[in-house]
C-alpha cells in the first residue's frame, strides 16, 4: 500500500541533471517496513514495486498511453481524445500527452471550443481570429466594403469603374457596380440588379420574420424554409431565375411582405437603371442620324440654353440634358 508522501510523489518531475537518484519512500505491504523504491522513467509505468532484495520493475507504456514524469504509477496514463471541435496540434507518445487546440473557425473559451463571431456584410474582420481568440469586427471605413458573413473577410475596396458607367456607387455592404452601354441597354439594364439585390437582403436589419413572408410569396404563399441562410439562398436563387417583368413587381411584394426600406431602395435602384439606360440610347439618336432629332435643332437648342445663362462645359453632356428635357417630360 502506498503512503501518504509515495501518493503526492507519483506524478512530481525531478530534474535528472540535479539528481541521479529518483526514488520514493514505500510501505511494503507484506512485511510494513518502508522501502525506498527506484521510480520509472518517463515513458514507463511501475509493474512491481520494490522488495528487500530487488528493485522496482518498470515496463513501457503501450500504445495510446504516456508517462511525462519520474512516477510510481501502477499503469500509465490515457491520451486525450480531441473532440467536440478539437484537432490534434501534437500526436501523443509514450512521453507526451496528445495535444489538442481548437479547429479552424473556433476558439477557446470557458472549457469549450466555440465558433468565432460571423463579421455581417457591411463589416470586415479588424483582428481575425485563431485557436485561442475570437474575431473582432468594424464598420467598413469610406471606400471599401464586405458583401460576406464571414469570421475572416476583410474590408476591401470599391472597384474603380474607370471609362465605364458608374450605376450604384459602393456601399459599406456592396461593391461599386459598373456597366458599359451594352449592359445597360440589355432589357432596360434590370439583369444588373441580379448581382445587388441578394446582398441587399443579407443586411443585418432585414428582419428574419419578414425575409420569411418575402420568401412565401415568391414561392406562391407555398410553406418556406425558417433558416435565415436558407431563405437568403432561395432569394438569390429566384433572383438570378426571375424575369424582367418579376423583377419589376418586386418593390410592391417588399411593400406586402413589410420590408418598406428595402422596396425604397430598390424603386431608386430601377430608376437610376432607366435613367442611365436612356443615355446611350439618346447619344445613339443624337449622332449616328435621327429623322426625329436633328444636329440643327440640337445646336438651336444649345443657344437656347446659353442664352438663359446655362453655358455647357462640355456639349454632349447638354446635348443629353435637353434631350432628357424633350424626350422624358
Amino acid at each position: 500500500m502506498l503512503s501518504p508522501v509515495a501518493v503526492l510523489l507519483l506524478l512530481v518531475s525531478t530534474d535528472a541533471s540535479t539528481t541521479e537518484v529518483h526514488t520514493l519512500e514505500y510501505e511494503d505491504a507484506a512485511t510494513g517496513d518502508t522501502l525506498l523504491c527506484g521510480l520509472c522513467p518517463p515513458g514507463m509505468y511501475m509493474s512491481t514495486p520494490c522488495t528487500h532484495t530487488l528493485n522496482t520493475v518498470c515496463q513501457p507504456c503501450p500504445p495510446g498511453h504516456f508517462t511525462q514524469f519520474w512516477n510510481f504509477l501502477p499503469t500509465c496514463l490515457h491520451c486525450s481524445v480531441c473532440d467536440r471541435n478539437r484537432v490534434v496540434k501534437d500526436e501523443c507518445s509514450a512521453t507526451h500527452n496528445r495535444v489538442c487546440e481548437c479547429k479552424e473557425g473556433h476558439y477557446w473559451q470557458d472549457d469549450f471550443c466555440v465558433p468565432h463571431k460571423q463579421c455581417p456584410p457591411g463589416q470586415g474582420a479588424k483582428i481575425i481570429g485563431n485557436p485561442r481568440r475570437d474575431t473582432q469586427c468594424g464598420t467598413c471605413p469610406r471606400g471599401t466594403f464586405s458583401a460576406e458573413t464571414s469570421s475572416s473577410a476583410l474590408c476591401i475596396n470599391h472597384t474603380d469603374c474607370g471609362t465605364l458607367h458608374v450605376l450604384f456607387p459602393g456601399r459599406t455592404w456592396h461593391d461599386s457596380v459598373c456597366s458599359s452601354c451594352a449592359n445597360l441597354t440589355s432589357e432596360g439594364g434590370l439583369n444588373l440588379l441580379r448581382d445587388v439585390l441578394p446582398k441587399l437582403f443579407s443586411r443585418p436589419s432585414m428582419k428574419l420574420s419578414k425575409l420569411r413572408k418575402l420568401v412565401s410569396y415568391l414561392n406562391g404563399n407555398r410553406q418556406c424554409v425558417r433558416l435565415r441562410a436558407l431563405l437568403l439562398l432561395h432569394i438569390t436563387e429566384w433572383t438570378k431565375q426571375a424575369h424582367t417583368h418579376q423583377l419589376k413587381a418586386l418593390p410592391q411584394m417588399l411593400q406586402r411582405s413589410g420590408l418598406s426600406d428595402a422596396s425604397v431602395k430598390v424603386q431608386r435602384m430601377m430608376r437610376r437603371i432607366e435613367k442611365k439606360s436612356q443615355v446611350p440610347v439618346l447619344n445613339e439618336v443624337l449622332y449616328r442620324g435621327s429623322s426625329s432629332v436633328s444636329r440643327s435643332g440640337v445646336n438651336r437648342s444649345l443657344r437656347v440654353l446659353g442664352a438663359r445663362g446655362q453655358t455647357p462645359r462640355r456639349r454632349e453632356t447638354h446635348v443629353w440634358d435637353w434631350t432628357f428635357t424633350i424626350f422624358i417630360m
